[in-house]
């Protein structure tokens, strides 16, 4: 079984080929696994960008694989030979990390990303873009603001930011974005993307991090913009357009995503307790490309059985919460039960402490993390309804003021979240 420190580059051909390449002011990394019926369109943006907005610098292509069977990686061949710079290698599925959205298609994403970044090294690349072969939106625009700001030296990290409707995301707009920019202090729209740009200072960090490792400790994970903040790295958020990806054949239910996105953020927070406990307020990060875009096209969302998914979890769960959730939250609960269906309301400082209380749970391992994380869920269907149910006929700009409030709760129960987190035992449900 291959370690994540024993890299692919050493592989027969593979420094043959860095050799011809020599160097490159940027490489554009493809993770790949059984793709051949999205990459296309991935390879098509390289070679625009590479002939158009990025036509004065050297660009090469690095495809890191993690055993395709579909003919993915011949097909990159066929698409870009003798059109750009192309490295092929594998990367180890072992160990396969926690998959964070979107990019839960890809097993081993961040030996993928290692194996991509010992490359770009080689190459002496000042920026190295991440890009998810699963999008079928991409356009050759997308690669020049992820490594633009990169290159004229003005950030080290680039973060995502797509055009959506009003609803799409909400566990990105309702958990991740308010909570990423109180404990962190750096307000990014979208802190998990899958499409990303790295400086030479990034990736190197990354790289001495694995370096005597096998396996990259979860607060580093290259694919979210946290451990780059906490180390000081400069981040910028740029706007890429609509994400369009190809639907999988098994999706991810809200319970499964929920399980993904908050493991990986709790595993971050607690890594980094010492660094997010001195912050105070937050920052804007430095904003690439064309305005916000929000759609205000009307929801298909059924808020009915997100109602009916938390009246059975006040139901069922009762027991589980209450080894997590203060008194006072659980008799919040037990009143928004009681409410009928069009008045059911989350107050806002209601809902940032049930988000603040169970990564408290998940830190001390309150119950096994698995079934907390499980919990969670009929919690987040009834936020979830509570704002769709008060926001329905709101415009996308008045939805995103809406959750702007929400942050600003996030931002005022902090003291909350430190006081039980440094004496549990003072405030133990």
């Amino acid at each position: 079984m291959q370690k994540l420190g024993e890299t692919d580059v050493r592989m027969e051909g593979v420094q043959e080929t860095l050799g011809q390449i020599g160097t490159a002011d940027a490489v554009l990394g493809l993770p790949t696994n059984n793709n051949r019926a999205t990459v296309g369109r991935t390879a098509e943006a390289c070679l625009r960008a590479s002939e158009g907005r990025l036509s004065g610098y050297r660009i090469a292509v690095v495809n890191a694989d993690g055993g395709s069977r579909d003919g993915t990686s011949e097909y990159l061949r066929e698409l870009l030979a003798e059109k750009l710079p192309l490295l092929q290698i594998s990367y180890p599925l072992y160990p396969v990390n926690r998959l964070a959205v979107p990019l839960a298609g890809v097993p081993g994403r961040t030996a993928a990303a290692i194996e991509i970044f010992r490359c770009a090294r080689q190459l002496d690349a000042k920026v190295c873009a991440l890009l998810d072969v699963e999008v079928e939106s991409i356009g050759p625009e997308w690669i020049d603001r992820l490594t633009r700001p990169v290159l004229d030296g003005t950030v080290d990290l680039t973060v995502p930011s797509y055009r959506r409707r009003k609803f799409d995301g909400l566990i990105n707009s309702g958990i991740l974005s308010p909570f990423a920019r109180t404990l962190f202090g750096k307000r990014l729209r979208q802190p998990a993307g899958a499409d990303l740009g790295f400086s030479a200072d990034l990736m190197d960090r990354y790289l001495a991090q694995t370096a005597s490792s096998a396996q990259m400790p979860p607060h580093m994970d290259p694919w979210s913009p946290v451990s780059a903040i906490v180390q000081g790295f400069r981040v910028g958020q740029t706007s890429l357009g609509p994400r369009v990806a190809r639907p999988r054949e098994a999706p991810l239910d809200v319970s499964g995503t929920l399980r993904l996105v908050l493991a990986g953020l709790f595993d971050q927070m607690e890594f980094s307790a010492a660094f997010w406990q001195k912050v105070r307020g937050w920052d804007d990060v430095p904003w690439f490309g064309p305005p916000l875009e929000i759609d205000d096209a009307p929801s298909d969302l059924d808020r009915n059985p997100m109602i009916d998914s938390f009246r059975q979890g006040c139901k069922d769960l009762m027991e589980i919460w209450s080894l997590v959730l203060p008194p006072q939250t659980l008799l919040d609960l037990r009143r928004i039960e009681r409410q009928p269906d069009g008045s059911v309301r989350f107050a806002d400082d209601l809902w940032a402490r049930i988000i603040y209380d169970f990564a408290l749970a998940y830190h001390l391992r309150s119950i096994g993390r698995d079934h907390l994380l499980q919990a969670i869920t009929p919690l987040y269907l009834g936020w979830a309804a509570s704002l769709i149910g008060e926001t329905e006929n709101a415009s996308g700009v008045d939805v995103e003021e809406r959750f702007e409030r929400l942050s600003t709760q996030f931002d005022l129960q902090k003291k909350y979240l430190i006081s039980r987190w440094r004496w549990p035992d003072r405030f133990s449900p």
